[in-house]
């Protein structure tokens, strides 16, 4: 096969090569310059960020001879860097997606006592460690707390919360960021012109864009774009390639919702699900307008940030002058949150139309939404609290004390005036079998054990639907009375036996 991808073509060779992760590249290379390496490291970060390549370039440089003379990079030029893939013994390669066993630990765990054949260092490069089974970490574990002087184990994975934390603890971590849309497009620019592809600027930043921070997925977008036309590409044609909605389609339909043109609405969604155009995409296609849109509004270099053609941005700035931000700020919040649910609708085209038709019959001032929830709160308390205390006042029916609460604000409006030194006698609380207890001293039970133990039960039903249970507390003048009862009978008993 003569072609090879541009993403293993523009592969990073040397440490200066890796964009975007400088606050690694500058530790490995000052390790290396100052003969600081540990022996366990731990790549971390999403797709296509740079941790293999990192790893493999890391690995040459510890055992190049000549590191130190090019800044920490691997020459390039000596026997040890020219050794690639099973070549090169020094430095193992073991993808722990298909090799996740204990055995294969094991087998690690016995071969990393042999010295390196020609290098330093025996490097061990672990892709998608996370696989690894419980057996495989434990049984490395040992060798990585205690390895050879001559070992090194570089770790790379996508899901670090699934690796132990015993394996965590002796490793040295490193977490790899996304890289920004400018530097992507600065890098896609330079393949393109390295592979003589002439192109216009705003179709490097589409491309870029589309790569979301992922360096490898921007370059495979840019292997794709490269063989659209034989001419210069143009933004449109990474439209094409990447699938998306025709920016004017989606422009027509952010237009019509968002001047409430409902007819509009469903004319244009129509047009662009009939060129074949999946729902889900169009939705992340309208709430990426729509965020320009927001750019524009409120950014004074929406031009230099969306990177956009003249035509494009003119037409987002006419748009953006007839809307507010609080009616893109509540179209964008719906759209993002219709995502999952267009996975599981039994219709996604139907519920992305009730969707954008709803957007559009609101003016986003007000969160119907919320004042819903709210109404039907306030509904479900009992009719005979006041209306100002309803407004600032919500029983919580799994705390005692604000169920009691409750039961005092409803009982206000009986004006009862018995009932008033009740409450600083009572305490409640929830015991073991979920009863509502309400303890009451000696006076307080005597008067809603006569007068109020109905009203009061019917009361707390209202909050809660648990038993209510009255008990009677002893004060401690009544427990000192006891005693001294208790003490006196004592006194008397023993007089008597002394006659």
């Amino acid at each position: 096969m003569d072609y090879v991808a541009l993403y293993r073509k523009y592969r990073p060779q040397i440490f200066d090569d890796v964009i975007g992760q400088d606050h690694i590249i500058n530790t490995l290379r000052n390790q290396i310059l100052r003969n600081k390496v540990s022996h366990a490291y731990l790549f971390t970060g999403t797709r296509g960020t740079g941790k293999t390549s990192t790893a493999k370039i890391f690995a040459r440089a510890v055992n190049c001879p000549d590191a130190k003379k090019h800044n920490g990079n691997p020459c390039g030029q000596c026997s040890l860097c020219k050794e690639q893939g099973s070549a090169n013994l020094d430095i193992v390669e073991m993808d722990a997606a298909s090799n996740n066993g204990v055995d294969y630990a094991r087998d690690i765990r016995e071969k990393v006592q042999y010295p390196p054949v020609n290098g330093k260092y025996k490097v061990y490069i672990i892709d998608e460690v996370h696989m690894l089974s419980v057996g495989a970490f434990n049984a490395l574990l040992k060798t990585l707390e205690e390895p050879p002087k001559h070992a090194m184990f570089i770790l790379c994975t996508t899901e670090v919360h699934k690796i132990p934390t015993t394996i965590l603890s002796r490793c040295m971590r490193f977490d790899f960021r996304l890289v920004p849309t400018a530097t992507l497009a600065e890098l896609i620019a330079g393949i393109y012109d390295k592979e003589n592809k002439k192109y216009e600027k705003e179709a490097v930043f589409a491309i870029a864009q589309a790569g979301e921070g992922s360096v490898r997925d921007c370059v495979s977008i840019a292997d794709r774009c490269l063989s659209v036309s034989s001419g210069k590409l143009t933004y449109n044609d990474v439209l094409q390639v990447l699938g998306v909605s025709s920016r004017t389609a989606v422009s027509n339909l952010a237009s019509a919702i968002l001047t409430n043109k409902t007819a509009d609405i469903l004319t244009e969604i129509n047009k662009i699900v009939s060129d074949g155009k999946d729902v889900a995409r169009l939705c992340k296609d309208l709430s990426l307008y729509l965020r320009d849109l927001l750019t524009v509004k409120m950014c004074s270099n929406a031009r230099e940030m969306l990177s956009l053609p003249a035509d494009a941005f003119a037409l987002l700035q006419t748009l953006s002058e007839g809307v507010t931000v609080k009616k893109l700020l509540y179209a964008i919040d719906l759209l993002v949150n219709l995502d999952s649910g267009l996975r599981y609708a039994i219709s996604p085209l139907m519920l992305f139309e009730a969707t954008a038709l709803k957007i559009a019959c609101n003016s986003g001032e007000v969160d119907m939404d919320g004042l819903e929830k709210r109404v039907t709160r306030l509904e479900q308390l009992p009719q005979n609290i006041s209306a100002e205390n309803q407004s600032v006042y919500v029983v919580d029916k799994r705390n005692p004390k604000s169920i009691w609460r409750g039961v005092k604000l409803s009982l206000d409006s009986l004006n009862e005036p018995l009932l008033t030194g009740v409450w600083k006698d009572v305490t409640v609380s929830f015991d073991d079998k979920g009863n509502f207890v309400v303890l009451c001293s000696g006076g307080a039970y005597m008067l809603i054990d006569m007068q109020y133990k109905q009203v009061l039960t019917r009361e707390i039903a209202k909050f809660c639907d648990n038993n209510v249970v009255f008990n009677k507390a002893n004060t401690v003048s009544e427990t000192e009375l006891d005693k001294q009862l208790k003490g006196l009978a004592d006194e008397v008993k023993f007089e008597s036996k002394k006659q």
